[in-house]
This record gives C-alpha cells, sequence and structure tokens, in this order.
C-alpha cells in the first residue's frame, strides 16, 4: 500500500510532501500495492490515549465486559490506541477489571493505567471517597497478575503513607509513576520524583495549585525537565491560556495530550450512573452529582487535537504530543511514528482537521 502526495509526518518532527508506503501492517520503504490520493492531507501516525477510561458506552473498569465496540469507535476517529484506565474502586473490583482487560489480547490496548485508589482526599476531585486507599504494594502486584503484567503507569499521591515506597518499587519494577490528585509540596514532588516517578497527571486538575510562596507539585512539575506532563485538551479542564503556560514550560517533547474520557464521552448530553453514582452532561461538560465538580471528559483524544490546531498548534507539533510520547510513555517502541519497521497505525486528516482516512495495523478502516 502507498499513501501519496500527502505532508507527512517525518522522524525530524517536521511535514514533508512524500510517499509513504506500508506491507503486511508494517511502514517499508518501498511498496508496489495500492494507492490512497492524500494530496491536500496531513498523514499523522495514529494518535494514543495514555488516560481515557472508557468512551461511547464502554468502560474500561468493567469486570466482564467486551471493549471492542468503544475502541473500533475510537479508531474511526484516528486513536489507535489507549491505555485502559481504571478508576478509584475496592481492591477486588480493581483486580477483576485487570483480569477482563488482560483478556481481551486486542491489539489497541497497549496496558492499564490505574488511576486511584492512591489518591490525595484533599485533592479527590469526583473519585468515591469511600473506596481511598493508601497506597499498596500488593494491589499493584495483583492487578499486574491478574492482567499478565499490562500496568504501565500507576497515578497516586506520593505523599501519602507508603507513597515513597511505592515509587521507589514502581520505579525498579518498569512502572511509570504519575503524580495525580496529589497536595504534595514542591519538596514531596521533588523527593517522589529522586525515587522514580517521571510523570504529572492531568496537569493543573486535581492537585495543590501554583502559588508564588508554595509552588507546590505543580510548581515542581512545571519546571524539572525530568517530569512529563499530561495535559487534557478538552478546552473544559484547562483554559487556553494556561495550555501556553504549560507548553512555554515544558515543550512539546514533554506533553502528552490525553482525552480523560468517560463512559459517557461520545453519548451526547443527559445523566449517567458511575459506580452507582450519577453524572450530569451539559453542552459537553460533565459533573459529579454535586454539580459542581468537573467528572472526566466527555470529548474523545481527536477533539482534543482539533482544539490544540485551532489554537494554532501545528499538526506536527499536536503529532508528538499525541502520538510520538504517548507511545514512549508506554513504553512502545513500535508506534507513535512513522518511521520505516514501525506499525502501520496512521490518520490521514484533511485541510480542516477531519478524518479522511485511518489505517490500523495496515488495514484501512475509514
Amino acid at each position: 500500500m502507498k499513501i501519496i502526495g500527502g505532508a507527512v509526518f517525518c522522524s525530524d518532527k517536521t511535514l514533508k510532501t512524500k510517499d509513504l508506503c506500508f506491507e503486511n501492517g508494517v511502514i517499508t520503504d518501498f511498496s508496489e500495492g495500492d494507492t490512497f490520493d492524500a494530496t491536500g492531507c496531513y498523514v499523522l501516525p495514529g494518535f494514543i490515549d495514555t488516560h481515557n477510561h472508557g468512551c461511547f458506552g464502554t468502560e474500561f473498569s468493567s469486570p466482564d465486559e467486551d471493549l471492542s465496540a468503544g475502541l473500533d469507535k475510537l479508531c474511526r476517529l484516528g486513536v489507535t490506541a489507549v491505555l485502559a484506565t481504571t478508576r478509584t474502586l475496592e481492591y477486588d473490583e480493581l483486580c477483576a477489571a485487570a483480569r477482563n482487560i488482560g483478556r481481551q489480547k486486542d491489539e489497541r490496548i497497549l496496558g492499564i493505567h490505574m488511576e486511584g485508589p492512591f489518591v490525595n482526599p484533599a485533592r479527590i476531585g469526583a473519585m468515591n471517597r469511600h473506596k481511598l486507599k493508601n497506597p499498596d504494594i500488593s494491589l499493584i502486584d495483583a492487578m499486574q497478575r491478574e492482567s499478565g503484567g499490562m500496568v504501565k503507569i500507576v497515578s497516586m499521591a506520593p505523599e501519602l503513607e507508603g507513597g515513597y515506597e511505592t515509587v521507589k518499587y514502581c520505579a525498579e519494577n518498569g512502572i511509570t509513576v504519575s503524580m495525580a490528585h496529589t497536595d504534595a509540596t514542591y519538596e514531596q514532588a521533588q523527593k517522589a520524583f529522586f525515587l522514580g516517578s517521571t510523570r504529572l497527571t492531568h496537569t493543573y486538575n486535581g492537585m495543590r495549585p501554583f502559588a508564588h510562596r508554595d509552588p507546590g507539585v505543580l510548581g515542581f512539575a512545571l519546571t524539572e525537565d525530568g517530569v512529563g506532563c499530561e495535559l487534557i485538551c478538552d478546552l473544559y479542564h484547562v483554559s487556553p491560556a494556561a495550555i501556553r503556560v504549560a507548553l512555554r514550560c515544558k515543550g512539546i517533547d514533554n506533553i502528552t495530550m490525553i482525552s480523560d474520557s468517560g463512559v459517557f464521552a461520545g453519548l451526547g448530553d443527559g445523566e449517567y450512573i458511575v459506580d452507582g453514582r450519577k453524572r450530569y452532561v451539559r453542552d459537553g461538560l460533565c459533573l459529579a452529582d454535586d454539580n459542581k465538580t468537573i467528572a472526566g471528559s466527555t470529548k474523545t483524544l481527536y477533539d482534543g487535537v482539533k482544539n490544540m490546531l485551532s489554537l494554532g498548534y501545528t499538526p506536527a507539533e499536536v503529532a508528538v504530543m499525541a502520538s510520538v510520547n504517548p507511545a514512549k510513555a508506554c513504553g512502545d517502541t513500535t508506534r507513535g511514528s512513522l518511521d520505516t519497521s514501525k506499525r502501520a497505525d496512521i490518520v490521514v486528516m484533511d485541510k480542516n482537521f477531519d478524518i479522511a482516512a485511518v489505517f490500523l495495523g495496515g488495514e484501512r478502516i475509514v
């Protein structure tokens, strides 16, 4: 197969008009197969969402649900892979969710992002307060066993009792620790970083805010080169001005765009039940049952991509933040770029940034 005439994302993080070839699901230097004319379009790596709780009615924390329906719809929007992200649940519920994700064997699930239950009650957001726990290495180990080793990221508040030991343990066992729902001071965040925490979950949201005499975890993460930052780009969670601040501090190489979407994403306005509690979606904004706390995003990563493009970031810059950096965060060396020998997960966007085609493992699905 050969995509011709498009502006192709290249390894130097620029767009160049050239042909893109792939055979047997892999990017190649040459192909004599069919052609797809992408003239006037942008040819980018498939988007990867490292923080996705669900979408289109699919719930990644389910103990028994078939996850393929939501993944199918995401793929049609150019999101060709995710880290299935679990919520704050009880020990047995999390193990059941991990087991269900592990047995799916879907090429679009790159692993598990465990967000909660190790979060600070002071920064709980919309999480279930009754299911919080202090960091517990045995729970992480249990989820690894149940999923077949799929836990890639653990989001947690490192300042909690047992937090630093858990950060160190995860770092020594190849699991990324992301500081999240945390009231950590600058010094506590710095200690967690020295022990191995290299990521900040949904930057600005669910954490001690920045103040000039108390910069906190946010101040540390935005100024420490070794910390990568997630960023929800639905324009509800973070304002365009704050997005610019984060990008000015971190640069595109250290920002990973995420959706933080919930099961209700893509379903429209209405009332939904998540873990037995009501969620209200109005005009695309999801609120918890208190009618004031944002409770996840109703938007997909593709929506975030279009938002960032509308703010003036280039398709190449967006590809770094929505494809290259997420692949690195997952430890996946087969995706995230369009270099030779990489997986042929490809999204073609027209000049209006609408989806023109999507290829998953070399097979066209849109």
